[in-house]
């Protein structure tokens, strides 16, 4: 049982992979072909990243939007009610004039 690396694929099998590919392409071809596979996976991972990228744009527009939509409810009086004035303060206290003295 050798040491799994990828894909269910031992280091043994992998030996014969690469012996084959070095047959298959030569010693001058493996490093063209090392290159093509690194353009390729720099491309997947720029293109993996505008699609992260827009799903981010996309999802903080609409937060934005829910926020608006949520201040604007908050704003706006309940239906049917009348929109109500800030309530006036309380009229000052009156104190009843004093009695005046009897001089008895």
């Amino acid at each position: 049982m050798g040491v799994l690396l990828f894909f269910d694929v031992s280091g043994g099998e992998l030996i014969v992979i690469l012996l084959f590919v070095l047959l298959f392409f030569g010693a001058k071809g493996i490093p063209d072909i090392a290159r093509t596979a690194g353009r390729t996976m720099r491309q997947l991972r720029d293109a993996t990243d505008d699609v992260q990228r827009e799903i981010r744009k996309g999802a903080n527009e609409v937060r934005r939007e829910v926020e608006a939509q949520q201040r604007a409810f908050e704003a706006r009086p309940a239906e049917g009610s009348t929109p109500q004035e800030p309530a006036a303060p309380p009229p000052p206290a009156v104190e009843p004039p004093a009695a005046p003295p009897t001089g008895h």
